[in-house]
């Protein structure tokens, strides 16, 4: 039997995973396909944005000096469209310039269309227009060699619009990691195979695989052992292109619960056995004998999305370079336990600052998820309640 561990209270748990896992390697991507990763290394501008002084309005570039003692009259030169090369401007002179046309040599100003008074070719000015009027200035948005982003930056689609935008054409980030995903149980069959009078449809393996195809990232299901030591062996042998390793079930304290067994027989390293919380108590984390990540969630469907939810996506935000993640601090209709802090259902009301948890919280009941919009993390010693999102994405 394997030895009692003493079970970490929640926030211990994750420090235990924060102080276990290094950042993954880093590669280099083109930055239209960057969506969705996570910065590697601080981003840096590759030109100035604008690139040169350029109107902000449809309208007439002008010298402001001309229109010090309006009302004047300016004669009506070329036109400049976005893309041209404006000759410079004569003293005396107004260019119809269109948004986002370069501000020809000279001028220093933009009077917007809708203010223009014309008289044949000649542009009526009835008030001063003051210097850089309606003029996005070189280098207004951006400066080359600004830092745009800094490592551990989520590439949200705004992120690689800018970064394309700032001339930078590739960019460092965070490999995504591989997940690889084990069921365990004797009693439990895919869809569609057919179960006894005692079996059980494995829903954990397509709900775990659909959390991490949620977060944008890989996972493979590496099969269903039943709960038998050579079955289990074998999925672990198949793990080996994984990242981190996830089997649900078989870590709770039965006699046909051998994951804990089989891992310390393959030489790796149990970092817990059991947190103090609710639902998930019998979660397990563990360094595989080559230090990849091990977590063993329960197999009640609740807590193994307890388990994902609060642990795994924590390991995978360290392994990216993020930042730990933060619940926004509510209030809620639920009582703290002491000594156990509870993960509860959650939905929001018409007070932001409110989540009702008057929903069915046994662990089993899976359907009650479907009436949650977020958690809610009741804390053991404070009852401190802090709401998340159900699946976040890595937006630091």
């Amino acid at each position: 039997m394997a030895e009692r561990m003493p079970r970490p209270a929640f926030e211990e748990a994750l420090e235990i995973i924060g102080a276990a896992i290094e950042p993954i390697e880093t590669e280099i991507v083109p930055t239209p396909e960057a969506f969705g990763r996570v910065t590697a290394a601080q981003v840096d501008a590759r030109r100035n944005v604008p690139g040169f002084a350029m109107s902000a309005m449809d309208g007439f570039a002008l010298r402001s000096g001309d229109t010090e003692s309006a009302p004047v009259r300016l004669r009506q030169v070329r036109p400049v469209y976005a893309g041209d090369r404006a000759p410079p401007l004569e003293i005396g002179t107004a260019a119809p310039i269109a948004t986002g046309a370069p501000i020809p040599e000279g001028a220093d100003a933009v009077l917007v269309r809708e203010q223009a008074e014309m008289d044949g070719d000649w542009l009526v000015v009835r008030r001063p227009v003051e210097k850089n009027r309606n003029v996005r200035q070189t280098g207004e948005d951006m400066v080359a060699g600004g830092r745009v982003l800094d490592a551990g930056a989520f590439l949200s689609p705004h992120a690689v619009g800018a970064l394309a935008a700032f001339g930078v054409d590739r960019v460092e980030v965070r490999r995504r990691p591989r997940i690889g995903l084990i069921s365990t149980g004797t009693e439990l069959s895919g869809l569609g195979e057919g179960t006894g009078a005692a079996g059980l449809i494995d829903s954990n393996a397509p709900m775990i695989a659909a959390c991490a195809q949620a977060l944008g990232l890989p996972a493979t299901f590496l099969g269903r052992a039943p709960d038998q030591a050579a079955a289990i062996d074998l999925l672990l042998d198949r793990s080996e292109g994984s990242d981190l390793v996830l089997s649900t079930g078989g870590v709770s304290a039965g006699d046909p619960d051998l994951v804990r067994g089989r891992l310390e027989a393959r030489g790796a390293r149990i970092l817990f056995h059991g947190v103090r919380m609710r639902p998930g108590k019998p979660l397990l984390f563990a360094l595989l004998a080559d230090g990849r990540p091990y977590f063993g969630l329960p197999g009640n469907p609740v807590a193994a999305l307890v388990g994902f939810r609060f642990f795994v996506i924590e390991t995978l935000r360290a392994m990216l370079g993020l930042v730990p993640e933060q619940g926004r601090q509510v209030s809620c209709n639920a009582d703290p336990r002491e000594g156990t802090t509870l993960i509860l259902r959650g939905r929001r009301t018409d007070d932001p600052a409110v989540v009702d948890c008057a929903l069915d919280q046994r662990p089993h009941v899976l359907s009650s998820t479907l009436h949650a919009d977020c958690w809610v993390r009741l804390g053991e010693e404070d009852g401190k309640a802090e709401a998340f999102p159900m699946i976040p994405r890595f937006s630091a």
